[in-house]
């Protein structure tokens, strides 16, 4: 067991002990949370994949190798997908613009160096951007991207959204502590970016009811969790699921996580 998806099982366990502490009313408002106002009865999905690194340096289920990477990127590319940003994943949720079922949202966690050198250019050469999900007090460290690429990858179409200041278990931590982690990165990422934050993936995918009253209060429009699946317009825009890729995936397995079968 790789030593990431070690921690994550330790912190799901973490987690339902925290839960016990939850109310009933809490629960329950926390699973009917509104899901997207849309124009259109019919359901919106959306494919938003879930990357980490992507480097051939190390393995495990979080490493995408750069080869496996770009054909991923290439088999997208064969069947017709267009990359969205978050402007045009709101329009296509909200009903505002119609959903031909090829539209795409790559997104990163972490803020892993290799997804500048690596998964940048590979993306480029296919037309493809990306939303990449920053651990702020990580930026700069050793194996992460800094602010100067941060700011060229925003500079070229991508949405550098938030992922937390430190990557905590946040429903571990007080209300003031998750506000800090929360509210925290997205003050750092507006000042050293100069645009508006909508966007949180959840470290570990952990969140109580109290974490996401924090994400909504602090000015974030979408929350997107580590639960695998399908993104439809029916999730509370908070509670958003993703398409996890994992670097054990083959052809056939990333096709079939898209819904179809390798060509």
């Amino acid at each position: 067991m790789s030593r990431k998806k070690l921690l994550t099982t330790i912190a799901c366990l973490l987690f339902a002990a925290v839960s016990m502490t939850i109310t009933v009313d809490q629960l329950i408002t926390f699973k009917t949370a509104s899901a997207f106002a849309s124009g259109s009865d019919a359901e919106v999905r959306i494919p938003v994949l879930c990357y980490h690194s992507v480097t051939d340096t190390k393995t495990g289920d979080y490493v995408v190798s750069p080869a496996d990477f770009e054909e991923q990127m290439a088999w997208l590319h064969e069947h017709g997908y267009r990359g969205i940003n978050l402007r045009q994943f709101s329009a296509l949720m909200k009903g505002e613009t119609p959903n031909d079922g090829r539209n795409v949202m790559i997104t990163f966690d972490d803020g892993y160096k290799d997804n500048f050198t690596n998964a940048y250019p590979i993306l480029s050469k296919y037309g493809y951007i990306a939303v990449e999900f920053l651990v702020t007090n990580w930026v700069s460290a050793p194996g992460y991207m800094n602010w100067s690429e941060a700011d060229e990858l925003s500079r070229h179409g991508w949405d550098l959204m938030s992922h937390t200041r430190t990557h905590p278990y946040l429903p571990l931590h007080t209300s003031k502590g998750q506000t800090d982690e929360i509210a925290g990165s997205k003050a750092a990422l507006e000042k050293h970016l100069s645009k508006p934050v909508q966007a949180i993936a959840y470290p570990y995918g952990l969140r109580s009811f109290e974490t996401v009253n924090i994400v909504k209060d602090s000015g974030y429009v979408y929350g997107f969790t580590f639960d695998d699946g399908m993104t439809t317009s029916s999730q509370d825009p908070y509670l958003l699921k993703r398409l996890f890729i994992s670097g054990e995936m083959d052809a056939a397995a990333f096709a079939g996580k898209m819904g179809m079968t390798a060509e």
